[in-house]
């Protein structure tokens, strides 16, 4: 079967205009029921008329979503997709945007054309509520918390091999940036069944859009776009992506440090408390021997006086 590459954004907004599609999608990697979804805002990939530089897929919903319990909550999902590390300045931007612009708890999806230092195809950052004196997790669901912080997910696209062991498994395997037809990466041979109707009609979507001359003429012109950009800014983007690397895995190296130096410390105080602990013990004893003589009461105060040095 030919697809067209759901990495493009002519043919990822046309996913996510259909509803089904696009609660199959986002309820697959959020692992919830979506309820109900209304696109908010949409931004296409297109030349900046300034400087030629690209900007950011991005398509926000305003969604009802149900979790494992049955509880259901108003949120707003932000998916965004790019090809470039280089483009987190604009995922910053995007996400400030919604602060302002929405009281509703935040979900980010990123759809990303790139690895990062994480191994994992798809994987959660979800904010921890924790208790600053004892640093226990909380189980908090204060709508004032959740409205100042987010959960986000990403999928890293060139880490996705093919599997149709789970629902996201079988997701994830039209991402897939292999088997390309006629050396461009617009359409792709996808040689798994689909028995997941959802899937199927996701599948028939790309299908389609392969076949479809208007959409193929706007496939090509994205391609282009993105080698002549590549040609000409290539270099710029390698570097950029080399230096944000540098920095997330600097950064890892800091908080892994960080991390031993309180565990240290915590280990620290811990043998603190054992050895005053201990010298209570032992005083004590020393003390009720002292009640026997006068001579060993003379000792053991001798004896308190060097436990204290201690």
């Amino acid at each position: 079967m030919i697809i067209a590459n759901p990495i493009y954004d002519v043919i990822f907004k046309r996913l996510l205009e259909n509803d089904r599609v696009a609660k199959f999608l986002i309820g697959t990697i959020l692992d919830c029921k979506v309820v109900s979804l209304t696109p908010t805002v949409i931004e296409r990939t297109k030349r900046d008329k300034d400087n030629g530089a690209l900007t950011l897929f991005r398509m926000d919903f305003a969604a009802t979503i149900k979790n494992e319990t049955g509880e259901e909550k108003r949120v707003l999902i932000e998916m965004q997709k790019a090809k470039q590390l280089a483009d987190i300045d604009r995922f910053r931007e995007y996400l400030g945007s919604e602060y302002i612009a929405s009281t509703l708890p935040i979900i980010s999806i990123y759809i990303l054309g790139f690895n990062l230092t994480v191994d994992s195809v798809a994987f959660g950052n979800f904010p921890v509520c924790r208790d600053l004196r004892t640093g226990e997790s909380l189980n908090s669901h204060d709508p004032f918390v959740e409205k100042l912080t987010h959960t986000a997910y990403f999928v890293q696209t060139k880490r996705i091999k093919p599997s149709l062991n789970t629902r996201l498994d079988k997701l994830l395997s039209i991402f897939e940036q292999a088997n390309f037809i006629s050396g461009s990466e617009t359409t792709k041979d996808y040689a798994l069944n689909a028995d997941d109707p959802e899937l199927k009609e996701t599948l028939d979507i790309l299908r389609y859009a392969a076949a479809d001359s208007e959409t193929r003429k706007e496939l090509d012109e994205e391609e282009y776009y993105q080698r002549a950009m590549r040609q000409m800014f290539g270099e710029q983007y390698d570097k950029m992506e080399k230096q944000a690397q540098e920095l997330a895995a600097a950064k890892s190296k800091i908080e892994i440090a960080e991390r031993t130096a309180e565990d240290a410390k915590h280990e620290t105080e811990d043998a603190k408390r054992e050895i005053e602990e201990t010298k209570h013990d032992f005083v004590n004893e020393l003390r009720k021997l002292g009640k026997s003589t006068p001579e060993i009461a003379r000792i053991v105060k001798l004896t308190e006086a060097e436990v204290e040095k201690i």
